[in-house]
Order: structure tokens, then C-alpha cells, then sequence
């Protein structure tokens, strides 16, 4: 065979032995990807703004820890305030403190010491709580007699509770002990042991 014959034939077999190689070392194919076509974009309406209930300035003087002005939600009491104010101090006339008091906006308490005035601007003070005020009772309340809107008046109970403990009452005859008001549906322990101090029994 002629050189250059044989030099075409080395070619040739170099290239066959390239091609071999690179065909065994190829990886191996995965599986296809299927394209999705991108989200729509959606345009959705901003959501409406709710109404937020301002909070409620009130004053508390006296014979707190903490006297002075405080921010409180509607609907607390004046046992609310108390706390908030750092408690009675060891001077306050406690008996002189209805604390169940429904707070109002611009409201002003004083907590009196024994045997102190209290100040005819403060709500609290004698004559500025008529009976016919649906925020003053004269407690502790008889539970025999009491109105549904003394009966809202205490902690814990609104307007359903209240129904509920005069249409019980109305159905079997009264109460017979503070106890009875457990039967009462929606009435648990720890609803009687915030209002227990703020009742009686009596016929």
C-alpha cells in the first residue's frame, strides 16, 4: 500500500475512533419540559377601608396609684380605669366606689379617702347619678327584682344574659340562691365570680 494511502487510512480511522468516543460519553437525554404559557395578571378591587372605633379619654383622681388621663376602648368600666391607674391605694374608700360605672368619653372619677368630699365635677360625686341614669344602680342588686337594664349594667352580662336571667326567673318563681344563676343558659363560673359581689337574694 502507498504512503499516502496509508496516511488517508489513519485519518479515517481516527476519525471513526473520535466519533466512537464521543457518542458513548454523551449524556443521556432527559425527559422534555413542557411549557405552560405565563399567569394572566388579575386585577381585584382594593379591599374597603372598615371604620375604626376611637378610643375614649376619661380622668380619674384621688386615691389611685396612678392618677391622671388614660385612653381606654368604649364600652369599659370604671374598674377598667381603676386597674389601668395602678389600683386603690391603701387610703381609698372602696365603699364609696362603684366601679362598675360604664365609662363615657370626657368622663372624670375621683376615688375618695375615708371620710374625704368628693368633688361636685367629678361624676361620681352624690347627686350627679339620678336612678333614672340607665349607667347608675343602687347596688348590690336583688336578683329577684332587678330590671333587665340593671342586669346589663353588671360585668360581663349584655342584653341576651339579661333577658335570659329575668325570662328565667319568670319561669320558675325566682331565685332562690346566687348560685341558681349558674342554670341560667350562657352563665358559667367564672361569669357569676365577676358579678357575685354585685348581688343579693331577697324575696
Amino acid at each position: 500500500m502507498k504512503p499516502w494511502q496509508l496516511l488517508l487510512a489513519g485519518v479515517l480511522f481516527g476519525l471513526l475512533a473520535a466519533g466512537a468516543i464521543l457518542l458513548v460519553s454523551q449524556p443521556e437525554r432527559g425527559d422534555p419540559i413542557s411549557l405552560f404559557p405565563a399567569p394572566t395578571i388579575t386585577h381585584t378591587a382594593p379591599p374597603k377601608p372598615t371604620a375604626t372605633i376611637p378610643p375614649i379619654q376619661v380622668l380619674i383622681k384621688g386615691e389611685v396609684n396612678n392618677p391622671g388621663i388614660y385612653l381606654l376602648d368604649r364600652e369599659n368600666r370604671l374598674f377598667d380605669l381603676i386597674e389601668i391607674a395602678g389600683g386603690l391605694t391603701e387610703q381609698a374608700d372602696a365603699d364609696r366606689v362603684n366601679d362598675v360605672f360604664l365609662l363615657r368619653d370626657g368622663d372624670y372619677f375621683y376615688i375618695p379617702g375615708l371620710g374625704e368630699h368628693i368633688p361636685d365635677t367629678a361624676r361620681n360625686a352624690p347627686g350627679n347619678n339620678p336612678l333614672d341614669d340607665p349607667s347608675y344602680f343602687d347596688y348590690p342588686l336583688n336578683i329577684n327584682t332587678a330590671s333587665q337594664e340593671a342586669f346589663e349594667s353588671l360585668p360581663g352580662i349584655g342584653p341576651a344574659k339579661a333577658a335570659d336571667i329575668i325570662a328565667f326567673r319568670e319561669k320558675n318563681g325566682g331565685f332562690t340562691a346566687i348560685e341558681d344563676l349558674l342554670r341560667v343558659p350562657g352563665i358559667g363560673n367564672a361569669t357569676l365570680d365577676a358579678i357575685r359581689d354585685y348581688l343579693i337574694i331577697q324575696p
